[in-house]
């Protein structure tokens, strides 16, 4: 997996990966940021990927793209992929302005993240390409 860096962090808890986003992903970390999204998706000693969002403060559209090609990465190998916040107002309002809400799977904190990938894992489904009502 990467190294860590002030703005991504990847640790595990039991069969899901968590990539943690903080403050502000600069452009020159994007390409870190896609690794790191990468790397979790391919970690054979897990199952799913939880992207916690909790301490992102910024997400333009180039992040938000990155997240949505992550997305298809992980529906395209059948492995969950849920994201988690709190989320800061800007990243909320950009997820609400380009609609992506109807798409990703979002949990409102962590442990909620973590809960749905449990989820997910225990009933070996994946979520429609949407979010789970």
């Amino acid at each position: 997996m990467v190294p860590d860096s002030p703005s991504i962090e990847l640790t595990q808890q039991e069969r899901v990966v968590i990539v943690s986003f903080r403050n502000t992903i600069e452009l020159e970390e994007q390409d870190e940021a896609g690794l790191a999204l990468s790397d979790a998706r391919t970690d054979t000693s897990t199952s799913a990927t939880l992207l916690d969002l909790a301490d992102l403060t910024f997400a333009d559209s180039t992040l938000l793209n990155l997240i949505l090609r992550a997305h298809a990465d992980h529906q395209e190998q059948a492995r969950p992929f849920v994201l988690s916040g709190p989320y800061h107002s800007g990243v909320q309002r950009l997820f609400e302005i380009t609609g992506v809400t109807e798409v990703l799977e979002l949990a409102g904190t962590r442990d909620e993240g973590v809960r749905r990938v449990q989820e997910l894992l225990d009933t070996g489904t994946m979520p429609p390409d949407g979010p789970t009502p």
